[in-house]
């Protein structure tokens, strides 16, 4: 890194130290080379009979083997989640029939009931139609009973 990116990186680095309480040194690196794990292991292999090298290998290798045992943790966890997944697509499929017969149903219940509602509204008609035939005959009795009266007056005068 240079220019920019380094001053970047030494602000963030500076501030993580900040934070941690630490102190910091003045670093007047007018550049800075960051390595891969790998190109580290690589020169700590060279160098076998230092305790240092020995140090990063075993740092290097124990984060490779918890980095690896994360993975198969994930691997576990994501097969557990697809043989789920397999049961749910069995019942979906045992389930499809069962809603086609219910739709079925639901259909032949909805077309009942279209006809109910289609009969009773055929009833509240005629109960109409009867109630103004009702009414018509309701009064065509009142006229025969005042009809009646009059004559019941008439033949009591005559007599």
């Amino acid at each position: 890194m240079r220019g920019a990116e380094l001053r970047e990186f030494h602000r963030d680095m500076l501030s993580l130290w900040g934070a941690e309480g630490g102190e910091s040194y003045p670093q007047a690196a007018t550049q800075l080379t960051l390595y891969t794990r790998r190109t580290v292991l690589d020169v700590a292999m060279l160098l076998r009979d230092s305790d240092i090298a020995r140090c990063v290998r075993t740092y290097l290798l124990d984060a490779e083997e918890d980095l690896r045992a994360g993975y198969a943790s994930l691997e576990h966890r994501v097969t557990r989640v697809e043989s789920c997944l397999a049961g749910v697509g069995t019942a979906l499929q045992e389930l499809g029939p069962v809603l086609n017969r219910m739709s079925h149903r639901l259909d032949s219940l909805d077309r009942r009931l279209d006809v109910t509602h289609q009969v009773v509204g055929a009833m509240s008609v005629r109960l109409g139609h009867m109630s103004e035939d009702i009414v018509r005959i309701d009064g065509r009795m009142d006229e025969l009973a005042r009809n009646l009266k009059d004559l019941n007056r008439r033949g009591s005068k005559q007599r």
